[in-house]
């Protein structure tokens, strides 16, 4: 019989990576505001508005914990799993990248740091969730 990770445990591991994003991207984001002078403004959609700092952090928690489901589901649809969990989640963070290439009004640092931002969160996330696929 095979052997499939706890949805749980899953679970848990990405919301630990995108807490681990989380927490960087927030000091990332904060270094950008002061360190560096950079407003974190720009329109995504809903005009032209700050970025709040919180954002920062939910915005790599919530993909975690959906990461999660995602290595679930293809844990029991699929014979290689994390491979196949690797694919996916870099396709989407390839696709992210598009967000703030395409934000109007953002000076260049705020759509660095947003890049920056996306990778930051992607990668712990990634690693969260294979983490927590382990025996």
């Amino acid at each position: 019989m095979e052997r499939h990770s706890s949805i749980g445990s899953l679970v848990l591991w990405g919301l630990i990576g995108g807490a681990i994003g989380g927490v960087l991207n927030v000091l990332l984001h904060v270094f950008a505001l002061f360190g560096l002078g950079d407003p974190m403004a720009g329109d995504g959609g809903m005009g032209f508005m700050a970025i709040p700092v919180f954002l920062s952090f939910g915005s790599s928690v919530v993909p975690g914990a959906i990461a999660g489901l995602v290595y679930a589901a293809l844990e029991r649809f699929t014979s290689n799993p994390t491979s196949r969990f690797l694919q996916v989640s870099g396709g989407f963070l390839m696709i992210s990248l598009a967000g703030p290439i395409t934000m109007q009004g953002a000076t260049t640092v705020t759509v660095a740091v947003l890049l920056a931002m996306h990778v930051i969160a992607g990668v712990p996330i990634m690693w969260g969730v294979v983490r927590g696929a382990r025996p």
